[in-house]
Order: C-alpha cells, then sequence, then structure tokens
C-alpha cells in the first residue's frame, strides 16, 4: 500500500470569509505545487477533535465493513461555538476481481461554519475550516514541514497526511490529493499504513558485538625446584 515519502514544507488553506490562503510546497517528486493567495488571517480556534463514529449495524459485515453503500455519522471532529455538530460520511463500496474497497467522502452540507482542530501523526495539529453554506473546506497546518506518504486509494495512488490513531477499529483519518491543488478530508482504511510516519532515514548501523575473549589455559601446580 506504501509508496513513495514526501515532506510537505507548508499547506494552508482559510476559507474566503476568513481571507483565502492555500499554499503548499511538495518535494521528493510529489506532484505539482499548491497555488497561494497573499490574504493572511487566521482560523478560529476549536476544542482538540475526539473522534467518534455510528455505524449502521444492518449494512456492516463480520468485519465491521460495509457490505453496500450508505452512511456513517462523525461527532467530536467539527465544532461550532465549542459544541460539536455532527457531520456524515457517505461510504461506496467497490468490487473489482473480487477485491473489496471502500471510499469514504464527507458530506460538509451540515456543518458549513464548523472548524475542526486534529493531532496528527508527527505531532502536528490540522486546522479544517468548512465555510458558511458547507462549501469546500479549507486547511492549515502550524508544521512548517508536514510528514505525507503516498498510498493506493481505490480511485488511484493520493499523496496523504494521516491524523494520528485510528478510528473504529482501522478507520485513518487523512488529508489526501496533497499533490493536487485541491486536497481532500477523508477516512482512509487502514491497514498497512504504519502509526507514525517514516523518517525518510536511513536506520542507525547496529555495531557489532565485542569480540570473544581468547579462552585461557590454566597452569598446573608450580614444580619445587631440587
Amino acid at each position: 500500500m506504501l509508496a513513495t515519502m514526501c515532506k510537505v514544507r507548508r499547506i494552508l488553506g482559510q476559507s474566503a470569509r476568513y481571507g483565502s490562503v492555500l499554499l503548499a510546497v511538495l518535494s521528493s517528486g510529489c506532484g505539482e505545487r499548491l497555488r497561494r493567495s497573499d490574504a493572511p488571517g487566521a482560523p478560529p480556534e476549536a476544542p482538540l477533535a475526539k473522534i467518534n463514529v455510528t455505524l449502521d449495524a444492518t449494512k456492516v459485515d463480520a468485519n465491521h465493513k460495509y457490505a453496500q453503500h450508505g452512511q456513517f455519522t462523525v461527532s467530536g471532529l467539527f465544532y461550532k461555538d465549542n459544541k460539536s455538530v455532527d457531520a456524515t460520511v457517505l461510504v461506496a463500496e467497490k468490487n473489482e476481481a473480487d477485491k473489496v474497497s471502500h471510499t469514504y467522502d464527507f458530506d460538509y452540507a451540515v456543518v458549513g461554519g464548523t472548524t475542526a482542530k486534529v493531532e496528527m501523526w508527527d505531532a502536528g495539529f490540522l486546522t479544517i475550516v468548512v465555510p458558511d453554506g458547507g462549501g469546500e473546506p479549507q486547511f492549515q497546518t502550524r508544521n512548517p514541514n508536514i510528514k505525507a506518504i503516498g498510498v493506493a486509494l481505490p480511485a488511484g495512488q493520493s499523496t496523504c497526511y494521516f491524523a494520528n490513531g485510528t478510528v473504529d477499529g482501522d478507520l485513518r483519518l487523512a488529508l489526501c490529493a496533497l499533490e493536487t491543488s485541491k486536497p481532500v478530508l477523508r477516512f482512509v482504511d487502514g491497514a498497512g499504513i504504519p502509526a507514525s510516519p517514516p523518517s525518510g532515514s536511513a536506520p542507525a548501523e547496529t555495531p557489532a558485538a565485542p569480540a570473544a575473549p581468547e579462552p585461557t589455559i590454566p597452569e598446573g601446580p608450580a614444580k619445587k625446584q631440587p
């Protein structure tokens, strides 16, 4: 599932309500640069996310995965006036060559005017601002260098920046499509994705074990001189 790793030196974003800013600089061959506008500003604060999902038990299989198209509710992520606002995630099942995969897309219609703050896997924080009316969200991270990796999603290869931890077993919240001009917030099936970002550096060499000492042969008792 894993492909190349890249470091995103900066990705900033805000809705038009707070001034439009969108910036990302990708390295290590991660794709085209995101565009930037000049209006500065800071997004509103939100409580740190404590995500909980509610699945439709009638549509999940023995592995707790959706066996057909459906949706689930996410609480503890988006906030308005310090109150959690439930979001809806649309689940689409795809079955090709007996391989089942799922896509998870947010429906922002009911979370317009909300903000989310998520702890990410490199100890940074991602802020998500959804404009009034439920339009496309904008994103901001305070880390000057965020760590993202390439993963294989049902829709194809994508560069994703993952939230810390899993939800409901192995679902991982991630900001994906960083190689494009429109990053997308979505859940990703987490099987095979490491819990923390790869360092991108070669592992330290293990020092060689010290050589065993030469065996010694004890001398016999000293002989008496005549």
